[in-house]
């Protein structure tokens, strides 16, 4: 994660493809973001598209960042 790091960016952050995170439920990586808020402020919901289940995941500076782009590529 990008908090409090001071040092720059890290050869994680770097790659221009972003990990999706797996569903818990199939394990599929087949997922998309569902919706930016969750339960907790803290958790964004993906949709997995296997399963067609939804799941929480913990926000982190990756999935803020991916959704922003997706947003800027849409016509």
């Amino acid at each position: 994660m990008g908090y409090n790091n001071n040092t720059g960016p890290s050869q994680e952050h770097t790659d221009t493809s972003r990990r999706q995170p797996a569903c818990p439920y199939c394990g599929s990586t087949d997922t998309e973001i569902f919706s930016l808020f969750g339960q907790q402020l803290l958790t964004v919901q993906f949709y997995c598209n296997a399963c067609r289940t939804p799941f929480e995941y913990v926000k982190d500076d990756d999935v803020l960042a991916d959704y922003a782009a997706r947003k800027e590529s849409q016509p």
